[in-house]
């Protein structure tokens, strides 16, 4: 296979997956009430604040939406980085594959 075949396939390939990455997540309510990660305790600190507000249920709300943001900025990183590792290991692969002829008897 030509390099330039061989590149082609490598930039398409890491052209679909930043599409992929960069397409923005559709979601009703927004991650705060969409998100699993703490979900009962954020919900109870936005009721809380709705019910009674005040300094210190506003302040827990704005812990639990931080807490929130820390999550997903890690798992976001996480993944990307997985993903990266994948590709490189798949490039370098994809790159050094030579077919092999075989010859019929």
């Amino acid at each position: 296979m030509k390099k330039s075949v061989k590149l082609f396939i490598i930039l398409t390939a890491l052209l679909l997956e930043f599409a992929w990455f960069a397409w923005p997540r559709l979601s009703l309510h927004g991650p705060i009430l969409d998100e699993s990660y703490r979900h009962d305790e954020r919900l109870a600190a936005l009721g809380a604040s709705s019910e009674h507000p005040s300094p210190e249920t506003k302040a827990a709300f704005d812990r639990e939406v931080a807490l929130l943001d820390r999550h997903m900025s890690q798992r976001t990183f996480g993944i990307l980085a997985a993903v990266l590792a994948f590709d490189a290991v798949g490039i370098y692969f994809f790159w050094r594959y030579e077919p092999t002829k075989r010859t019929t008897a």
